[in-house]
């Protein structure tokens, strides 16, 4: 009588289901998806690559600045709407990633951005020179930005001023080779600025 006792009080397991399985994507919205991916993947690698090689070259006592110049040319290729929300959160992430700094960047890079995607959506024609133009020019607000909070604050001297334009140049140098990834990056789906 346990036997039958232990069959009646057997109830199987209702079948569970994850929340990637209710998950229903478009081939537009997974090629949208995958295109994000790839941004961030190519973030987190320019990441390594300046923090474990290309700080340990300097010319002039500088070294370049390949994140923020990459988020400026992702936000400009990607337009205003998009653009603005990916500087924000691209901004916070490298704020946390502990390679920004100061938390003020998080600021800046969300700042002339926005201000950048602007300017070239009102002024300029869609091309490869209006992208380096509104990258060189938020490239160096970010680091005079990045000056005058260190000389607000006492951390950098004002003779030092040369060595952050070097480094705007030297990042700026870094632009032809960006923005065809980027632009290879942006072509897999979703709205993209055309160019």
């Amino acid at each position: 009588m346990t036997a039958m006792a232990k069959k009646q009080d057997f109830r199987p397991d209702k079948p569970t289901t994850s929340l990637l399985s209710h998950l229903i994507l478009t081939k537009k919205q997974q090629k949208t998806l995958l295109k994000w991916v790839f941004y961030g993947l190519l973030l987190v690698a320019l990441s390594v690559v300046q923090d474990v090689l290309l700080s340990q070259v300097r010319l002039l006592g500088a070294t370049t600045e390949l994140v923020p110049c990459a988020i400026f040319l992702i936000c400009i290729l990607e337009g205003t709407h998009t653009g603005s929300v990916f500087a924000l959160i691209s901004g916070l992430l490298y704020l946390f990633s502990g390679t920004a700094p100061g938390p003020y960047s998080m600021v800046a890079i969300t700042f002339y951005s926005i201000f950048v995607c602007i300017f070239r959506q009102a002024y300029l024609q869609e091309s490869f020179s209006s992208a380096c133009l509104c990258t060189a020019m938020a490239m160096v607000a970010y680091v005079l930005t990045n000056f005058l909070f260190g000389l607000f604050l006492g951390l950098t001297p004002l003779s030092r001023i040369f060595g952050f334009l070097v480094t705007a140049v030297l990042t700026l140098l870094t632009v032809p080779v960006l923005y065809p990834v980027l632009k290879a990056i942006g072509a897999f789906g979703g709205y993209q600025w055309k160019e």
